[in-house]
């Protein structure tokens, strides 16, 4: 198939144009650093439905669900709660993390409904030279389907084991005059379950039984019109999401405590070729993210309730625009330059948090406003120095209104060995600014934090339908907060991390295909020892193929999962899961179906959670029970 860049000859994926997240042509072996891709067969043929799924199925990164967020951890990071993570998440080149903690949303709070996923690419290594703040250890860029992909109306209905329904309407077009249409709705309703939390287990927080309260609700809304070097295209997404994690703010386990999150996108990008070897893209994004929640109750350190400050209401707002002009020039032999400018101003980024008495008067409230603007410039060059040689050099300064200027460098030099093997080895920089959370409960004193990578990659081709990806890395991350003599948080911290990531891929015959891959790294945090919930091995097969009679697909699924350390240092065992799903490989008068059970095996076991101790009863709460075995059934029609 067209989009299944899996199944092609390693000699021909080098040689095939892929477009990336900034929408303009670049070749993967050009690519200074490992690019992984998962596609649209990929996400049907393993049953994925978030983000997360797809996520846990690429070499080297993972996730941990802790019931409220998914939050996306591999290669030296990957602390729960760490909302911003270190891996920029872009939908067709637009950065689409929110400006108030620059969280990467994954999970069902996210904007893209996976149906309409041509593929997602992953781009290990640091990647500030080119989209800057934030892109610190990777970029993750969604790349949506075309109209002509759908060519009418589809519709379809999931179902799953634990109460969960999703409804999802989409019609795409091409139409005569060339422009492409795609528009989609889709809706999801999960119910609440009982949850057990043995460290909650007294009278005043219901014996650690959290009755019915990890229920969500969410709706999305997406479109894009093409025509012409024209692009434009939105989304929106709403979610309301109960936490049964933390009963400390509640007088009961069965009080509910639902968030809300609301994100919404307009992304118009034009493009066009200016002639005299030079082409064009511009592009203007308008971004808004609101969270709140409506009650947070408190109990004191006797277990008792806070007559004092009963609950409290959260409202946190933001809004941004992002600008950005680029240019592709080929004016010299051998070379291809990419250079431009960004404006991004975050013009809104508000906190407000009140604490309510009983009778519903505000007995204290926090508040406050912040801003930033930001402008950048960045160059870089692609120099065939021969057949065999190619020096990939680029820069990126950003300045913004709050902070010094910086300047993100990167390096690579890429070695064609022979016909089947590459050879790529970089050093870059790169930096994260503080978010605005960072910077409103510091008081507005948060600094940046850097890292220095170096990378060497291997890609061979090993038989006409294997292929071989390796890579050998070090970070070295400073800047970081650390406790010093009298107490106080300095960004005097240094971590380390180094690892080995290998890869490789198989394709046989009537489209079946294999991959495997092993991860191994060791990550140390700024007091030198095993960073927390960094598990050293990470292993991943993901195995798809025709049943006979070629109606139906089957695609499993095995993830092994390290030992990792809690927050409270405690260490977790190592855990293997299984996915199966069976799905159709094509539309039976219209029908299409789609069956998947997550954790075949019923495994039991735990990941890290980001609250430490229950103050009802003092008991470490450093983990998290996850699901057992779930099925999903997917019946959907187009005509």
């Amino acid at each position: 198939m067209e989009g299944d860049l899996t199944s092609l000859p390693f000699e021909e994926l080098l040689q095939r144009d892929f477009v990336s997240a900034s929408r303009l042509a670049r070749q993967v072996s050009d690519a200074p650093s490992a690019v992984a891709i998962v596609t649209s067969e990929d996400i049907r043929a393993y049953g994925y439905r978030t983000l997360a799924d797809v996520i846990n199925g690429i070499r080297g990164l993972y996730t941990t669900d802790e019931r409220t967020y998914h939050f996306m951890g591999g290669r030296s990071f990957g602390d729960v709660e760490d909302y911003a993570g270190r891996v920029m998440l872009l939908i067709d080149g637009y950065v689409v993390q929110d400006n108030l903690f620059d969280q990467a949303y994954i999970d069902e709070s996210g904007l893209i409904d996976l149906e309409l996923v041509e593929r997602v690419e992953y781009v290990p290594g640091t990647g500030s030279v080119t989209y800057g703040n934030n892109a610190l250890l990777g970029i993750i860029n969604v790349v949506t389907r075309r109209g002509r992909d759908f060519d009418g109306a589809r519709v379809s209905a999931e179902f799953s084991s634990r109460g969960a329904s999703r409804q999802r309407a989409t019609w795409g077009k091409r139409l005569e005059s060339g422009a492409e249409v795609l528009l989609s709705a889709s809706t999801l309703d999960i119910d609440g379950r009982n949850l057990y939390f043995p460290a909650y287990d007294t009278p005043v927080t219901n014996f650690g039984v959290a009755e019915g309260l990890d229920g969500e609700r969410s709706q999305r809304v997406f479109g894009k019109l093409s025509w012409s070097g024209w692009t434009v295209q939105g989304g929106w997404v709403e979610r309301h999401k109960n936490v049964p994690t933390n009963p400390s703010r509640y007088t009961a386990f069965n009080t509910p405590y639902p968030t809300r999150d609301e994100t919404a996108f307009l992304g118009v990008r034009h493009e066009t070729d200016l002639g005299l070897q030079l082409s064009s893209s511009s592009s203007l994004m308008l971004g808004r993210y609101a969270y709140g929640n409506t009650r947070e109750y408190a109990l004191n350190e006797d277990g008792e309730y806070d007559e004092g400050e009963k609950y409290g209401v959260r409202d946190y707002r933001g809004g941004w625009w992002r600008l950005d002009q680029k240019f592709v020039g080929r004016w010299f032999a051998d070379h291809t330059l990419v250079f431009g400018a960004e404006i991004r101003d975050d013009h809104r980024q508000s906190f407000g948090r009140r604490f309510l008495s009983p009778g519903g008067e505000v007995t204290y409230r926090d508040e406050a406003e912040l801003s930033r603007r930001t402008f950048s410039l960045y160059v870089a060059d692609d120099f065939r120095l021969n057949e065999r040689w190619t020096l990939n050099l680029g820069m990126r300064y950003d300045d913004s209104d709050d902070l010094d200027g910086n300047l993100s460098p990167r390096a690579a030099l890429i070695w064609q060995q022979d016909s089947s093997t590459i050879w790529k080895a970089s050093y870059s920089e790169a930096f994260k600014m503080p978010n605005a959370n960072d910077r409103w409960i510091s008081d507005d004193e948060a600094v940046p934090e850097y890292v220095a990578a170096t990378e060497l990659v291997l890609q061979r081709q090993l038989a006409p339908q294997t292929r071989f990806t390796g890579s050998v890395y070090r970070y070295r991350r400073s800047d970081l907060l650390i406790e010093n003599a009298e107490g106080e948080a300095v960004p005097e911290g240094t971590s380390r991390a180094h690892g080995v990531e290998a890869e490789i891929e198989h394709l046989w015959e009537r489209g079946a295909r294999a991959r495997a891959s092993l991860a191994w790294q060791r990550s140390r945090d700024v007091h030198g020892r095993d960073a927390i919930n960094s598990p050293d091995l990470l292993g991943k097969l993901n195995f798809t193929f025709l049943l006979p009679g070629e109606a139906l697909r089957a695609g499993f699924e095995a993830q092994y999962l390290g030992p990792r350390l809690t927050r409270a240092r405690r260490e977790l065992g190592g855990v293997t899961l299984a996915n199966l799903t069976l799905s159709t490989e094509r539309n039976w008068h219209g029908l299409f179906a789609s069956l998947s059970v997550r954790n075949l095996l019923d495994r039991r076991y735990e990941t890290v959670s980001g609250l430490d101790w229950a103050p009802a009863s003092g008991i470490m709460h450093d983990g998290l029970r996850m699901d057992g075995r779930t099925v999903w059934l997917q019946i959907g029609f187009q005509p």
